[in-house]
């Protein structure tokens, strides 16, 4: 990395050296609490690399988008993921060409075993939490959280007020999820089998929520009737199937709203709304904006 700057007052925003790509890395933290990156970038090589790391409990949204994506117009979702470091060395591999986009937040053994329970003294024993979700795991207001520490800019004054109580938010959701995951074990079981056909649905709805989708498509699918897979799947992932597909859609949007070349109109249809009214009267319902306007508060 070359050229170290301060973005918006906090923080330390890195660009690329030139001679193996382009793109930048923004990072934030409070030492032994908890660290922020923002990245986005694409290396010119294939570069790998590798460092030691201390234990950290990382939640991070990430996109990796090849050139023929790009050229193509086409745009992938930035998916929710988990990791679990212990004291160990991590190894990676950059390909060549491909954009590397990403906003994640590493929550040091400091912030859950001192610093949360100072704060809410009823907290205590939280490594429980530290467990990677599966691909079917549904965190409600996770994505969105995240969204809005790659986009926001505080000011200096107020940054660490900011981020504390939005690392904060993050983890009580990973702290519900826990919960709810424990409820659900306890309290009237589903059984294996549902869970099964559950688990093929909700991987369906992830891989084809810009496409029409119908329930009575996902009930023959999930080899039951329209009325059990609505009922189960509100009771196993707490929402609704039309209300995810709704929140995959919408922050797809968001993301693809940070790239001006992108027309708003072409955005509803590539997430997935044949009408752009309809588009837009669900992204306001679901951020209290217009598209128009989300775009505004990025610039």
């Amino acid at each position: 990395m070359d050229n170290v700057v301060t973005r918006h007052h906090c923080g330390d925003s890195y660009d690329l050296d030139a001679a193996l790509g382009k793109g930048h890395i923004w990072c934030y933290g409070v030492d032994k609490l908890y660290g922020i990156v923002v990245s986005d970038f694409v290396f010119d090589c294939d570069v790998s690399a590798q460092f030691a790391h201390s234990p950290f409990f990382l939640v991070g949204l990430t996109a990796f988008i090849h050139s023929q994506q790009r050229q193509e117009g086409r745009q992938r979702n930035r998916g929710l993921f988990t990791y679990v470091g212990h004291d160990d060395v991590f190894r990676g591999v950059f390909e060549k060409g491909v954009i590397v986009r990403n906003v994640n937040v590493s929550f040091l053994p400091d912030f859950y075993n001192d610093f949360l329970p100072g704060r809410y003294p009823s907290m205590s024993n939280l490594e429980h939490v530290l467990t990677a979700p599966s691909d079917n795991d549904i965190i409600p207001g996770a994505v969105e959280v995240l969204q809005q520490l790659g986009s926001f800019r505080p000011a200096g004054n107020i940054a660490r007020m900011y981020y504390d109580s939005k690392v904060t938010e993050l983890f009580s959701m990973m702290m519900q999820r826990e919960i709810n995951r424990q409820s659900l074990s306890a309290d009237n079981p589903v059984p294996e089998s549902d869970l099964a056909n559950l688990h093929q649905v909700m991987a369906y709805l992830n891989a084809h929520y810009t496409e029409d989708i119908y329930l009575k498509t996902l009930a023959r699918y999930a080899g039951m009737s329209q009325t059990k897979l609505t009922s189960l799947f509100k009771r196993v992932y707490g929402t609704t199937i039309s209300d995810h597909i709704s929140t995959l859609r919408i922050n797809l949007a968001k993301d693809m709203l940070a790239d001006t070349n992108w027309k708003i109109e072409a955005i509803a249809g590539t997430v997935g709304y044949r009408f752009h009214g309809n588009f837009s009267a669900a992204f306001k319902d679901a951020t209290g904006v217009t598209p128009r306007q989300y775009r505004k508060t990025l610039l």
